[in-house]
């Protein structure tokens, strides 16, 4: 038989546990002291090394962070052009997520009474969506048009499922990309699928005049309303193509059977270091006078140099050169930042329950121990418990880190043949910040020819 005062000894002993369990898993967090290493790597253009580095460090993510470990490894296999196993590394996140999405009651009664930290990761909800874009972009890399449009497509009807989860008046702000639909287009007019081409530019515009340019400062670009115009025109789409120059008379395009004629080299650059997530706390008054302090995460966009890449070609058999410049399509940076302001509140209404519910378990154990120990014995407790809830009480500030901060694409159209250059990535005053040879290539009349680049600084 267990007498009372045993009875309340156990208790406080079963909260001391948890708790302290709660700061063992924070000394467990995933260590970023790999980090950096990637990033000179990456700086340096050695996307091999960098890919490695993060295979060698796989042990430093606990099984709880698997999902977050694949994303990391997808992407730096990417920036390597191992676009195949890319895919299997992003797919096995995607699948780790999408199983999170069931999760068991026991790690959701965990992550409230201790933190966010001891439940697995399941990435941002805009790190879901990108997870399917850089797909996308893998299986453009490997010629697989069919398979870049499925994973494309995925990123529409994932923001859909995401944001039906939540009430009208907590939707989110990243809800649609403008970036994707673009690309869609871009697909289907290599395909010749004028009318899906046409479909695709149509959104992609309609996302960028009304969410982009208003949540991210992105109108609509120059070379999305060219492609629109001109898909328009292949389609005869009098009506609509008249309402689109009315919207943008400074903007011409290329006849479609001259585009046709012409080749088509998209530049994508991946530039900057995506924001990093850092902890904030602030002091919470509860009824009794008391303070607790509740910390919540916040995001931080970081600082980089380059402003957007200027291409030079030239064509080996008629010596004419061609320049382009880069321009802003996706700002993930901006778009992460908003994502988490979206759901802030709701991170911040758990912080402020579980907090309390930490210090009145306290306070209640405290009072029995005090009723039957003494006064000593019950300020002890109160004492110990109060300490091992600030040490618990910690934000989850886990993220995708190795994501870009934007991406930024240029396009020139030339005449089918052989070409070399250089591309030269720039500051706002026009300095050049790095540049980059492109070894020679040869494009086919209507071929549309990706080449990719990734810049940190």
């Amino acid at each position: 038989m267990i007498l009372p005062a045993q009875k309340n000894k156990i208790i406080l002993l079963r909260l001391l546990l948890l708790l302290l369990s709660g700061v063992m898993t924070i000394s467990c967090a995933t260590k970023v002291k790999h980090y950096p290493v990637i990033n000179q790597h990456l700086s340096s253009q050695n996307y091999e090394q960098a890919l490695q580095v993060i295979k060698n460090n796989k042990d430093a993510y606990p099984k709880r962070n698997a999902a977050l470990y694949y994303m990391e490894e997808g992407i730096l296999a990417h920036f390597a052009l191992r676009y195949k196993e890319s895919n299997e590394s992003l797919s096995r996140a995607e699948q780790i997520m999408d199983e999170l999405y069931t999760r068991s009651i026991s790690k959701q009664t965990a992550s409230f009474l201790i933190n966010d930290n001891t439940i697995p990761y399941r990435g941002e909800d805009f790190e879901n969506a990108m997870v399917n874009l850089f797909m996308a972009l893998n299986y453009v890399g490997l010629g697989l048009r069919d398979e870049a449009l499925v994973e494309a497509r995925k990123v529409d009807n994932k923001l859909n499922i995401i944001n039906s989860r939540y009430s009208e008046d907590k939707k989110n702000v990243y809800k649609e990309d403008a970036f994707i639909r673009f690309l869609m287009g871009v697909l289907y007019e290599a395909d010749g699928e004028d009318n899906d081409a046409f479909i695709s530019y149509r959104k992609a515009e309609e996302i960028y005049r009304t969410d982009y340019r208003q949540n991210y400062g992105i109108s609509p670009p120059v070379l999305l309303i060219e492609n629109l115009l001109s898909s328009a025109k292949a389609m005869d789409f009098i009506e609509e193509l008249t309402e689109i120059q009315g919207q943008y008379s400074d903007v011409t395009f290329r006849a479609p059977a001259k585009k046709k004629a012409m080749a088509e080299m998209y530049l994508i650059h991946y530039n900057g270091l995506g924001p990093e997530k850092f902890e904030k706390r602030w002091v919470v008054p509860l009824p009794d006078g008391y303070l607790v302090k509740v910390a919540y995460p916040k995001f931080k966009e970081r600082h980089y140099q380059i402003v957007r890449g200027v291409t030079t070609l030239k064509n080996l058999k008629s010596g004419v050169s061609y320049e382009f410049s880069t321009i802003l399509m996706e700002n993930i940076g901006s778009i992460a930042v908003k994502n988490l302001e979206n759901r802030i509140g709701r991170i911040k209404a758990k912080a402020i329950a579980r907090a309390t519910t930490k210090y009145l378990a306290t306070k209640a154990v405290s009072k029995k121990v005090k009723e039957k120990e003494g006064n000593l014995a019950g300020l002890l407790v109160q004492v110990a418990g109060n300490i091992a809830s600030v040490a618990t009480e910690q934000a989850d500030i886990r993220h995708w880190r190795l994501l870009p901060a934007e991406i930024r694409v240029g396009r020139i159209a030339v005449p089918p043949g052989e070409y070399e250059g250089r591309i030269s990535f720039v500051n706002a005053s026009g300095a050049t910040i790095t540049s980059r040879e492109i070894e020679r290539f040869a494009v086919e009349r209507g071929e549309k020819r990706f080449i990719t680049y990734r810049t940190l600084n």
